[in-house]
């Protein structure tokens, strides 16, 4: 008969088999005996990128409720420059935080507010947003500019719901890392976050942030806050949230000037008098031809629609 020690070994090497799927129930079936080992695994670097054992690792730690060893590891500070071996090294980290989801302990909440600081880490911001806890909405609207984690934090922050209203509202006005040069990944916050906020209620966005937005230089951004403003803010400013959309139509890219079109039309009443005063003027001298053949291009197709 194989003793305890005999069976880990077994029972690790399948784990380490990439042939075997079996291997993490026969680990779990070694109870505590495991944990060294599995520890072992987990926190040995592995510069090849490769991660899968080091996964199956933390999938069996958490089945043996080993979260110290998970804390443990989480807690490390890391200095890795290899590009392939920090790609294997975050999924692990994320495999980790997510195994901690369900363990609702403030240390464990500092301790994912701490990774977050850097956003990139899908399972770090998973795991935060399933605290649903106030003190991460800072964190998880950081993450909104980050393309690997926008559609989790955004999904926690929904979660949320009224509590992030107001961190919402003041990060659409936050242009980083200048107001007069912003970049990229701010303007993806800043209109993840006026979606989220239409999401929670489109009334409620204050008319003063609206009025600021529509004039936002992010055409995307700019005609999203006047769509929110002709159906929540005051009948008299209606005609000229649409002469602003007018405005945009040449400066937008086609996927916007379809929201702009299909806006128009929806709001016929106070767009059709709007875009048949355009249409019927005399260009002013030095507009550009180009753009004002394309805009009335689109409001001649959109005035059929009406």
């Amino acid at each position: 008969m194989p003793n305890q020690t005999q069976n880990v070994s077994v029972a690790i090497a399948r784990l380490k088999s990439f042939h075997d799927e079996l291997g993490i129930l026969d680990v779990i079936a070694c109870g505590d005996q495991a944990i060294p080992a599995l520890r072992n695994i987990l926190f040995e670097r592995e510069r090849s990128g490769l991660y899968q054992t080091r996964c199956r690792a933390v999938d069996a730690l958490s089945a043996l409720r080993a979260h110290n060893v998970l804390i443990e590891f989480l807690q490390v500070e890391r200095q890795i420059t290899d590009p392939i071996e920090r790609v294997g090294e975050d999924a692990v980290i994320n495999a980790a935080a997510l195994a901690l989801a369900s363990v609702r302990e403030q240390r464990v909440l500092e301790l994912l507010l701490r990774l977050a600081r850097r956003p990139v880490l899908t399972g770090v911001i998973g795991a935060l947003g399933a605290f649903e806890a106030e003190a991460a909405i800072p964190a998880l609207i950081d993450a909104l500019e980050e393309d690997a984690s926008r559609v989790t934090a955004a999904g926690a922050l929904r979660k949320l719901g009224g509590r992030a209203r107001a961190a919402l509202t003041r990060t659409v006005d936050v242009r980083l890392p200048t107001e007069t040069s912003e970049s990229v990944s701010s303007v993806r916050r800043r209109r993840s976050a006026l979606r989220l906020l239409a999401e929670l209620g489109r009334s409620q966005i204050p008319w003063r942030v609206l009025r600021r937005l529509m004039r936002d230089k992010d055409t995307e951004l700019a005609a999203f806050a006047c769509e929110i403003g002709l159906v929540s803010g005051p009948a008299s400013e209606r005609k000229g949230i649409v002469g602003r959309l007018i405005e945009l139509v040449g400066e937008a890219n086609w996927m916007v000037q379809e929201e702009i079109e299909a806006c128009l039309v929806a709001h016929s009443d106070s767009a059709r008098e709007v875009v048949a005063s355009y249409l019927s003027k005399t260009p002013p001298v030095g507009e550009n031809k180009a753009a004002r053949t394309e805009t009335e291009g689109i409001l001649r197709y959109v005035i059929a629609r009406m």
